[in-house]
């Protein structure tokens, strides 16, 4: 794990706890790698992750590896991920409430 991810992530505390994420990466192999990794520390620190996920390769998603133009197929990706993330996190907003409602 990078360590700006581990200053802004560890700190964040209880404000995370029983939401739900989704992940965007890009990479040689559309940073599967990368969103393997960080579905074992979301779920310590427990968030849910959803199982759809927008992988960017910088061979077909980025002009000369640099500017960022994705192909149209992306978009659909992105919409299925956010439509996983709202569902999930939907779902768990009733833990969320009856934690909170325990905590007073």
């Amino acid at each position: 794990m990078s360590p700006v991810f581990s200053q802004i992530a560890w700190p964040l505390g209880c404000t995370r706890v029983n939401k739900a994420a989704g992940f965007i990466a890009y990479g040689g192999a559309s940073g599967a790698r990368a969103v393997e990794n960080l579905r074992l520390i979301m779920g310590e620190l427990q968030v849910a992750t959803v199982r759809a996920q927008v992988g960017l390769s910088m061979f077909t998603d980025f002009e000369n590896f640099s500017v960022f133009k994705p192909v149209s197929v992306q978009e659909s990706a992105v919409n299925s991920m956010l439509d996983q993330v709202i569902a999930w996190g939907g779902a768990l907003r009733t833990l969320r409430e009856k934690q909170a409602q325990s905590a007073e």
